[in-house]
């Protein structure tokens, strides 16, 4: 129940916006619009600057109702282009079709990243859902002087499409926390530090690394993300280095989830990006 009024709270905003949808397209149903009108009707003709009113005032309710339906929208659209969803500081665990929504009927502009699961960070990311991603830099300093991120690689010997690739940033990653079933696979690890400064920060050589990496595989692979990368991170990750239209040499995506209890192992399905 904790969950559910987190989710109704930190979409409020939405929530009202399409029960006033529903309103307005349900008036002509319940209000006799051409009767309260009529007087207006008789005496003014269709002229271009009413056109649309008039017509859905004449034509009866279905038209009524659709003209309604846009005009409210359009109004939401316009009010929502400076909003930023997902600014509440809760676990914002929705699924994609919520935030296409959000995106391509409610006309919101940017989403913010924090907090949101990160295989729905990739897949936001990566299918350009939102114009913008707006983060604040302040909180994730750039390293003076950073080390060069550490790549290791395991089963390199495993004749397979399918690619484990185990992002470590701002928590360590053990092989017993990968799926049994994937375990097998060749595993690349790029680490950002020795993982024992956990606090957030954004790196260009970590990134650039990661891209370096996708790059250098060889023919059309699957791979499977594995990662604890912030949200600074992982917004240049996805966009960068997987966010290429169908052009890179990755055929598949899958990022899997990390559960939050006992040794946080990651789930044994990954979700699929593209």
């Amino acid at each position: 129940m904790k969950k559910l009024c987190e989710k109704i709270s930190s979409n409020g905003r939405q929530i009202l916006e399409i029960v006033a949808l529903i309103i307005v397209t349900s008036i002509p149903w319940f209000v006799d619009l051409q009767e309260i009108f009529k007087e207006y009707l008789a005496n003014h003709p269709i002229s271009p600057d009413d056109f649309f009113w008039q017509a859905a005032f004449r034509m009866g309710k279905p038209v009524a109702s659709v003209v309604l339906f846009f005009a409210v929208l359009i109004g939401i659209r316009k009010f929502n282009h400076g909003f930023v969803m997902n600014r509440k500081r809760v676990y914002h665990d929705y699924c994609y079709a919520w935030y296409c929504f959000c995106a391509k009927i409610l006309g919101i502009k940017s989403c913010d990243l924090v907090l949101v699961p990160i295989h729905m960070q990739f897949k936001l990311v990566i299918r350009a859902t939102f114009p913008e991603y707006p983060l604040d830099e302040t909180e994730y300093p750039v390293v003076e002087n950073e080390s060069d991120s550490k790549v290791s690689e395991t089963n390199q010997e495993e004749p397979t499409r399918e690619i484990n690739l185990v992002l470590e940033d701002t928590y360590a990653i053990e092989a017993r926390q990968i799926p049994k079933a994937k375990q097998g696979y060749r595993t690349i690890k790029i680490s950002r530090n020795s993982c024992a400064d956990s606090s957030r920060h954004f790196s260009q050589k970590y990134i650039e690394a990661i891209i370096k990496c996708i790059r250098g595989l060889k023919g059309k692979v699957s791979v499977n993300v594995y990662a604890t990368t912030n949200p600074m991170n992982t917004k240049h990750i996805a966009k960068r280095a997987f966010g290429l239209g169908g052009r890179g040499n990755v055929e598949h995506l899958y990022v899997f989830q990390q559960s939050k209890d006992g040794r946080r192992r990651f789930e044994e399905k990954g979700r699929k990006i593209f």
